[in-house]
C-alpha cells in the first residue's frame, strides 16, 4: 500500500549523507565520482537514484488510479535501469539531478505509451533528455496547487498529516513528533488521505 511504500522508502533515505531534495549535495557527489569513479561515492550516488525515483512513482501512483503495485514496481525498476545504463555518459555532470529527473518524466510518458498500446515499458524509446531542475517531490506550478487543494478539502486530522507528508516532504517519524500523534495512528491517517485522493474526482481530473 501506498503509505507503507513511503514509510519503507523513509528508511532508505535515512541512510543517505544528505537530504533527498540536496540538489547541490548529489551533484557534487556525482562529479567526484565522474572524477575517480570511487566506490563510496557509486554507493551514494545509486541509493540517491533509487530512492528519488521511487518517490517520484509513489506520488504518481497516488494520482493514477489505475495503476496496480506491479505497474509500480515495473516502472521504477525501468526508470532506475535506465540512469545504470547511462552511468558516466551524461553530458552536463554536474547536472546529474536534472538528468535522473527528465529519466522520470521520460519513462512515464513511455509507460503511458505501452499502455495504450502494450508496448513492455522496457522495449519503450527513451524520448529526449533535456535537463531541467527537479523539485521536492516532483510538483510544481499548477500540479501543487491542486495537490494543496485537495489536501484542503480533506478532514481536519488527515488534512495535517497530509501537508506536512506530501507539501513539506517530513518523514513518518518526524510528522508523529510534529503532531504528537502515535507512529501508528499517522500510518492510518496516511493510509486514509491517500484513499480519499484517489477517490476525489476533482483532483484526479485536474492532476493531468
Amino acid at each position: 500500500m501506498p503509505y507503507s511504500s513511503f514509510e519503507s522508502l523513509d528508511e532508505l533515505v535515512a541512510a543517505l549523507p544528505f537530504h533527498l531534495d540536496d540538489i547541490s549535495a548529489i551533484n557534487a557527489t556525482y562529479l567526484r565520482w565522474y572524477a575517480s569513479r570511487g566506490a563510496h561515492e557509486r554507493e551514494v550516488i545509486q541509493l540517491w537514484t533509487y530512492c528519488y525515483i521511487r518517490r517520484y512513482f509513489l506520488v504518481k501512483f497516488i494520482q493514477e488510479t489505475s495503476w496496480s503495485v506491479a505497474d509500480m514496481d515495473a516502472i521504477i525498476e525501468a526508470a532506475f535501469r535506465k540512469t545504470e545504463e547511462r552511468e558516466g555518459q551524461i553530458r552536463e555532470p554536474s547536472r546529474y539531478a536534472n538528468w535522473v529527473s527528465v529519466v522520470c518524466k521520460n519513462t512515464f510518458r513511455n509507460y503511458l505509451r505501452s499502455k495504450r498500446h502494450q508496448i513492455p515499458i522496457e522495449h519503450a524509446p527513451l524520448l529526449s533528455l533535456v535537463a531541467e531542475t527537479p523539485a521536492a517531490y516532483n510538483e510544481t506550478g499548477k500540479k501543487q496547487e491542486v495537490l494543496a487543494c485537495a489536501i484542503d478539502r480533506l478532514p481536519p486530522h488527515l488534512h495535517a498529516c497530509m501537508q506536512l507528508r506530501f507539501l513539506s516532504g517530513l518523514s513518518y517519524r518526524e510528522i508523529a513528533q510534529r503532531t504528537g500523534r502515535p507512529l501508528p495512528t499517522i500510518r492510518a491517517y496516511i493510509y486514509k488521505a491517500v484513499k480519499r485522493l484517489r477517490e476525489d474526482a476533482e483532483f484526479l481530473r485536474n492532476i493531468e
